[in-house]
C-alpha cells in the first residue's frame, strides 16, 4: 500500500546528511537508512490495517476517509514545502491528472481487499513500477539496464504466478474479483507513477502536495461516479453499522501510509535513491509477514516463491532508480 508522493527529491525537515552518533561521537548509523526502514513498516502495515477494516467499512467510505484523513495530512505538507514556481495551464492539469488517477488505483487497491488476501492482492499492486519502468522506455527515451531487464521479467512472471490458481474452488484459492481490482491498482498506479514522474519535474516536489491535497478531496466523488458506471462490480457501504474500531483502524491506515511517503520524501533527500529505493520497494514483504501472522491468511509455497520473485525484482529496479 504505497504512498503517492513519486520517486522525487524535496526539501528536508531533517539535516540532508544528518547522522545518528553515539555518545562517542562515533557514526552509528544515517538517518536516510533509519528513513528508509520506517517507510518499509509504515507502508507494509498499513495494507494490513486496511485489510482489517476495509471489509466492515466499505470502499464508500473508505473513501471519504482519505479526503478527512489524507487531505489536511497533504495540506501540511504542501504548506511546509510548497516553492513558488510557474505553472502552466497544461501541467497543471497534468499533475491534477496523475494525482487524480493516483486516487483511483488507490480505490481498486481497497476494492482488491473486500474479499481477497491482502499478502496476494497487495504484492501484485505494488508491481506497478515495472510499468513505469517500460513507459520511460517507451515515452521519455530512459535506458533499461541488465539489472531493470531483470527485474521486469521477474516482477512480470511473479505477478503472472500470483495471479495463477490451479484450485478456483479451493478453500484458500484467490478470490476472482480481488485479482481484478489488483490488476486495476497495478495499471492505475503504473499510469500515475510515471505521469508523476514527467509533473514533478515541472511543478517541484513540495507543490505536487498540494495536487494531492485535491486529489484526496476528490476521492468520494470519483468513488460515486465508478459507482456508477459498475454499480454491481464496485463495493460501496457493505456493513450497515461498521464499528468504531473499523473506522480508527483505517483512518490509521491511511495515516500511517501518508507518514510514511513524508518519510520516503526525506529519506530520498538524505541518501542515495539507488539506496533508498530498492528498502522502500521490499515493503511488500512486511505486509506478507504480518497477513500470514495476524490475518491467518494461507500461502502455499508457489505463491511464496512468487511473492518473493516480485520482490526481487522490485529491488533490482529500485537499485538503478
Amino acid at each position: 500500500m504505497p504512498g503517492r508522493p513519486g520517486r522525487f527529491k524535496t526539501k528536508c525537515a531533517f539535516p540532508p546528511n544528518d547522522i545518528i552518533r553515539t555518545s562517542s561521537g562515533a557514526s552509528l548509523i544515517e538517518l536516510w537508512f533509519i528513513l528508509s526502514s520506517v517507510v518499509v513498516l509504515f507502508w507494509g502495515a498499513a495494507g494490513v490495517l486496511a485489510k482489517l477494516s476495509t471489509p466492515r467499512l466499505g470502499v464508500g467510505r473508505v473513501a471519504i476517509l482519505i479526503a478527512l484523513v489524507e487531505g489536511p495530512l497533504y495540506a501540511a505538507a504542501f504548506l511546509i514545502w510548497r516553492e513558488n514556481v510557474a505553472i502552466s495551464l497544461s501541467t497543471w492539469l497534468l499533475a491534477l491528472f496523475s494525482c487524480a488517477v493516483g486516487v483511483v488505483g488507490y480505490l481498486c487497491f481497497f476494492e482488491s481487499i473486500m474479499e481477497g488476501q491482502v499478502a496476494i492482492a497487495g504484492t501484485i499492486s505494488a508491481a506497478y513500477p515495472v510499468l513505469t519502468v517500460i513507459g520511460a522506455l517507451l515515452l521519455l527515451d530512459e535506458i533499461l539496464t541488465l539489472a531493470q531487464a531483470l527485474g521486469v521479467l521477474g516482477i512480470i512472471a511473479g505477478v503472472i504466478a500470483l495471479s495463477y490458481e490451479p484450485s478456483p474452488e479451493s478453500k484458500h484459492a484467490t478470490n476472482r474479483r480481488s485479482l481484478v481490482f489488483a490488476f486495476l491498482a497495478f495499471g492505475f498506479w503504473g499510469i500515475w507513477s510515471l505521469t508523476s514522474k514527467i509533473a514533478v519535474d515541472r511543478v517541484h516536489s513540495g507543490n505536487l502536495f498540494g495536487f494531492y491535497v485535491m486529489s484526496s478531496m476528490l476521492a468520494p466523488v470519483l468513488f460515486v461516479f465508478f459507482r456508477k458506471v459498475r454499480p454491481k462490480g464496485i463495493g460501496g457501504l457493505e456493513g450497515a453499522n461498521p464499528t468504531r474500531t473499523a473506522w480508527i483502524l483505517c483512518a490509521l491506515a491511511l495515516a500511517i501510509n501518508t507518514t510514511g511517503t513524508f518519510a520516503y520524501t526525506n529519506a530520498l533527500q538524505g541518501g542515495s535513491a539507488s539506496l533508498v529505493v530498492p528498502i522502500s520497494s521490499a515493503y511488500p514483504l512486511v505486509t506478507v509477514v504480518m497477513a500470514v501472522a495476524f490475518l491467518r491468511e494461507k500461502l502455499n509455497r508457489y505463491n511464496l516463491i512468487a511473492l518473493a520473485v516480485v520482490v526481487i525484482g522490485l529491488v533490482l529496479i529500485g537499485l538503478t532508480a
